[in-house]
């Protein structure tokens, strides 16, 4: 079955690390709450991560905002 999902897709990555490339799948009634939330959460580990893998990081400020998401990581390797 082909269907079109109304779930929005928001994607992470760095310029300066290409390991680090995600995507978040969010409700789309959720988007710019969760566009926010991974925002200030990008900004924040750079000051606050230390210790954290960002994919974890990331998740943990979306649970606690009572956001549900999928996650799904680049593989450098492919």
């Amino acid at each position: 079955m082909v269907e079109v999902l109304k779930d929005s897709i928001i994607r992470i990555q760095s310029s300066t690390n290409e390991w680090m490339d995600a995507i978040f799948l969010v409700k789309k009634e959720e988007e710019e709450k969760a566009k926010e939330v991974l925002q200030k959460a990008w900004d924040d580990f750079w000051e606050e991560g230390e210790g954290w893998c960002y994919g974890n990081f990331l998740e943990a400020r979306l649970v606690e905002a009572g956001i549900a998401f999928d996650a799904y990581y680049a593989d450098t390797e492919s």
